[in-house]
This record gives structure tokens, sequence and C-alpha cells, in this order.
């Protein structure tokens, strides 16, 4: 007795089921060719059980024979090595990335060097006590040092006011990036509890593994985002994004929780890191402000006389500068009153060029001082944010660079190549028609014998 008539027969179909099988693999390659987080899938063939199973257990023939050909798996083309390098490279970019962003707009509200700036302002400002100092009795010089005393005031309660807003604006960002976060780490959980329930039946969750790479590369855009993967394919969170994950929002930003000042990379950690910068700029600004209204003051009044003079150009309370006088004949030139007296005039015109020191807070909370003319301290300001952009831009162009490098790397192992697809659309089609070939030829033979057993 050989071996079993149709035999031949179920050999061609294994092949063309393995074959069609391959084919809707491939298809489904190209189709998700730009779906995020895909990973292209490769068939992994494998021999059918040969005949007989057992060797000595069947009829007599030279030995075991194979049985055709089936499907053994689908597996994703994926590399964890470099999946969670081009995360890591993800976070840092988005983190200079959107701190350069904040900057940026820092930068747009300064506005310097322009007509509308606070050092203009400032410049106005000193001019029109020059200018008053060459004639104090004129009513109309008197009233132009108030003037650009209020635009001044305007223009740097202005910048002020815009900067809050950002601030405000970062605060919310930032809580809402937490939220979203959050929601990813809810989603990750859910999905690796069907990853946990499809792998423990032996199979290949490969879509499911899909929806989790693109959960983890969302959640390292939003903040460094540590984990580990089991080997049934569960991603656990670990580090501070376990503890991200489970805050309490909404946050405040001026005390930060732990586990938010630990974030070190992510949108979270740019935006943060803007805020704290614009904390450290309003600070600065306010004690250049409340110094500049003191001097002035100061200048214009005299402990000497009898009663003593005060004069309060300027107030400034609760981060917001204003101008005192309202009228020019309110203002005394100089101790003796007289309209040609211009010694408290000449004081504030020195003021500009008397080197003066301040103090603030950062935003990391140390203590800062900076020593100068008014023009020199206000222009420290500004070239420090710009130098601090700067580098922020400088380190955002490294990090993207690294990032694409990664992102080159990783997509060499997981990306679709549609050249790659397309000639495996070809060897699976024309092993396809092979196999439908042998099964005309067999259909042939088998009609011949049917046609000579016939009476």
């Amino acid at each position: 007795m050989g071996i079993p008539t149709f035999s031949p027969l179920f050999i061609g179909l294994s092949g063309l089921q393995a074959m069609q099988q391959a084919e809707s693999v491939v298809g489904n390659n190209i189709d998700n060719a730009n779906t995020p987080g895909y990973a292209q899938e490769t068939v992994n063939f494998q021999e059918n059980n040969p005949y007989p199973p057992v060797p000595g257990y069947g009829p007599v023939i030279a030995g075991q024979m194979g049985q055709g050909v089936q499907v053994g798996s689908i597996i994703r083309q994926d590399d964890a090595f470099y999946d969670y390098q081009d995360r890591e490279n993800q976070s840092t970019y988005q983190l200079y990335a959107t701190e350069s962003s904040v900057l940026t707009q820092v930068e747009g509200i300064l506005n310097e060097p322009s007509s509308n700036s606070l050092q203009n302002a400032l410049d106005q400002f000193f001019s029109s006590w020059q200018m008053l100092s060459t004639d104090p009795s004129d009513t109309a010089a008197r009233q132009a040092v108030i003037t650009q005393g209020q635009i001044l005031a305007q223009t740097f309660n202005t910048v002020v006011s815009q900067l809050q807003t950002l601030q405000q604006n970062l605060a919310n960002q930032v809580n809402d990036q937490i939220n979203q976060f959050q929601q990813y780490a809810q989603e990750l959980d859910q999905v690796n509890q069907q990853i946990a329930k499809v792998s423990s039946y032996g199979e290949n969750p490969n879509q499911l593994l899909d929806q989790q790479s693109e959960i983890l590369d969302e959640m390292a855009k939003l903040a460094d985002t540590s984990y580990a993967a089991n080997a049934d394919g569960v991603v656990t969170l670990t580090g501070n994004a376990v503890q991200l994950a489970s805050i309490s929002t909404p946050v405040s930003l001026t005390s930060p929780p732990s586990a938010v000042s630990r974030v070190s990379g992510g949108q979270i950690a740019g935006n943060v890191e803007g805020y704290n910068q614009i904390t450290g700029l309003i600070n600065n600004l306010d004690a250049f402000m409340n110094n500049l209204a003191n001097e002035v003051n100061s200048q214009l009044s005299d402990s000497s006389l009898s009663p003593p003079l005060v004069q309060m150009f300027f107030t400034y309370s609760g981060g917001t500068l204003s101008v005192a006088m309202t009228s020019p004949d309110s203002l005394q030139t100089g101790p003796s009153g007289a309209s040609g007296d211009n010694s408290y005039v000449l004081k504030v015109v020195q003021l500009q060029n008397t080197s003066l020191s301040i103090s603030w807070t950062d935003g990391s909370g140390a203590t800062q001082t900076a020593t100068g003319t008014m023009d020199q301290l206000l222009a420290s300001m500004v070239s420090n944010i710009g130098m601090t952009a700067s580098g922020v831009a400088s380190s955002e162009a490294t990090a993207n660079a690294l990032l694409q490098q990664s992102t080159q790397l990783r997509q060499s192992i997981s990306g679709v190549s549609l050249d790659e697809q397309a000639s495996y659309m070809i060897a699976y089609q024309n092993a396809y028609a092979a196999a439908a070939k042998y099964i005309a030829t067999f259909q042939t033979m088998m009609q011949s014998l049917l046609n000579m057993v016939q009476p």
C-alpha cells in the first residue's frame, strides 16, 4: 500500500492557502504603510507534518513524505531598543521645541528693539526730563514729562500683562497635557489587558501591539516615559511616569507637585521650563520698575527742607506702575520752587547713567542680583532672554537631528517598504500560480486514471 490517492491534492491546496494568506499579509502591510504605530508584518512558513507522522507506522515507502506548507506565524518586525531610543529622542526634541516656541513668544512680547518697546519708552522718558532741565518753567515740557511717564507705565504694564497671560496659557496647557498623559495611561492599561489575554492563547497580538506602540509614542511626546516590557508583550510604566499618571489635576506651576517638577522631557517639561523663564523675567521687571519708581521719587523729594518735600511721581503697587502726578503745576523742579530751579530735574536726568543694583527671584527660586545703569539692566534682561532662546534653539536643532536618525533606524526595521512588499507580492503570486498549476496537473492525472478504470 502506497501513499493516499488524494494526498497530492492536499499538498497543492496547502500551497494555495498559504500563499493566499501571505498575500493578505502583504496587502495589509501596503494598506497600513502610513498608519501611526504600525509595524510591518512578516509571514513565517513551515512544513506540514510529514506522512506517515511516525516512521514505521504506515505504508512501506522510501521515507517520510512532505505534506505541503502552512503559515507558522505572522510576526511584527520590531526592535524594542530602537523603539525606546526613538521615544527618548522624541521627548528631548519636544522639550526644546516647546520651550523654544515659548521663548519666541516672550521675545515677541518684549519687542526689542522697536519704537513700541520698553527700552524706547524708558529712553523717551529720560529725554523728556532732559528737555525739561533746559527750561524747568515750561508747562509744555512738564506735561511732556508726565505724558512720557504714562507711556512708560503703560508699556511696562502691557508687557507684564501679556507675560502673565502667556503664563496662564502655559499653566492651562500643562494641565491639559497631564490629563492627556493620564488618558493615554488608561488606554495603555486596557490594551495591556487585551494583549495578555491574547498571548495566553499562544497567539501574536500584532494589532494590539501596534496600538500599544502608538500610545507609547504619544506619551513620549508629552513627557519622558520610562517603562518595562514583559515577555508576553505587556508594558508597565515605571519611575516618574507612574506618579505623573496618577497625579491630581489641576496643578499649580507656582509650586508644582514633585511628579511635575521631575518631568525632564516632552511638551510638559518644555512648558514648565518656559513658565519658569517667564516667572524670572516678570520678577526681574518687577524689581527693575520698583527700583525705578523709588529712585525717581527719591530724586524729586528732599528731607532737608522744612517741612520735608515729598513728591510722588510714580506709584508702584501689585506689579502695576502708574503716574501719580496729573498736573504739570504739581511738579516742583528744585528746592527753591523758583521757576528756573532745575536741581531735582537734573538729578532725575543723571539717574539714567547712575549704577544701580537690583535683586529678584528666578523661576527656580534662586536669588539673582544685577548691577548697572537703567539702560544696562533693561538690556541685560532682553539679552538674557535672547541668549537663552538661542541656546534652546541650538539644542532643538541637535535634538531634531538625533530624532531623525533614530526614526530612520526604527523605520528601517518596522517601517513598510512598498518596493519590498511589491517583490513579496510577485513571489507569492508566482507560488500561488504554481500550486494551482500543480493541482490542475493532478486533476488531469486523476481524470486519466478514472478513464482507465471505467468500463
